[in-house]
């Protein structure tokens, strides 16, 4: 059932444009503003409070969807729950908008739709690179969590992404709180996505990369992925054309991500996953 709720939600959310009710981040956000306001996590809270406010939608999920196990219900829960959590139609737009304004030569609109798609990041990653770590917040960690741990897993990845997005922005007191969970829970799926990319990319030139980078719970998981995406698939300078290092990057998350969703049907047909 995981497989066929992931290949159902893959499609749909290819082929079609969801409302901000099908989208996580208006929930989460919800979930955060309520939080915050209320004072509950603030420079004297310990990080079990947190921890509370994330497990506690987590749990319900759970003990929720075990009412229906093995049901058609479960599988319709599970697929509308994941079709929540996966992807971001707004990042989605933004790309398009840049394509449309490096096809027309405004290379200034151009320079905008990065900003929005760096989402204030103090980096000095690309737009393609950008793109790429998108792609792994909002489709292949979601995914990973999913196919482990069920509608729970999902969850409780988004749960951590936004809290810690909001709670940033928001500059809480619990943000470091919350940023030490995201790097805890994109510790194992970061890296497995970052495996995906030596498969499908240039196995020889990542490898050296991954393999320094995997033993080392300090290195952030943005600048795993993106050293290893840059060496798996080398991109040809062009001052011609700015869309080329974008499209090449996006190409390559996206066959990752069916290279993810292989390696699934293959664990599935084998039992390995239910």
């Amino acid at each position: 059932m995981t497989l066929i709720s992931l290949l159902l939600v893959i499609l749909v959310e290819r082929i079609t444009t969801k409302s901000r009710y099908w989208q996580a981040e208006f929930y989460s956000n919800k979930y955060a503003s309520s939080i915050n306001s209320n004072k509950w996590l603030n420079s004297s809270s310990k990080s079990w409070a947190l921890i509370l406010f994330i497990m506690l939608p987590v749990l319900l999920s759970h003990f929720f969807i075990q009412q229906f196990t093995g049901g058609l219900l479960e599988l319709i829960i599970s697929t509308a729950v994941l079709m929540v959590c996966v992807g971001c139609p707004n990042i989605r737009a933004t790309y398009k908008c840049f394509l449309q304004a490096a096809n027309r030569g405004d290379l200034q609109a151009c320079d905008l739709y990065e900003q929005q798609i760096k989402n204030g990041a103090e980096d000095n990653s690309s737009f393609g690179q950008n793109l790429v770590w998108q792609n792994y917040r909002h489709y292949t960690a979601v995914i990973l969590w999913f196919t482990v741990f069920g509608v729970a897993g999902a969850l409780l990845y988004v749960l951590v992404r936004d809290l810690e997005n909001y709670l940033t922005k928001q500059k809480s007191a619990a943000a470091p709180q919350a940023k030490f969970l995201l790097n805890l829970v994109d510790w194992i799926p970061v890296r497995i996505t970052a495996f995906g990319f030596l498969i499908i990319g240039h196995f020889s030139n990542a490898f050296s990369t991954w393999l320094s980078y995997l033993p080392d719970p300090a290195v952030p998981a943005k600048t795993l992925l993106l050293q290893v995406s840059k060496n798996a698939e080398e991109v040809e300078p062009d001052d011609n054309n700015c869309t080329e290092e974008p499209c090449t990057l996006v190409r390559l998350a996206k066959r990752n991500v069916m290279f993810l969703l292989v390696v699934i049907a293959i664990l599935t047909l084998a039992g390995w996953i239910n």
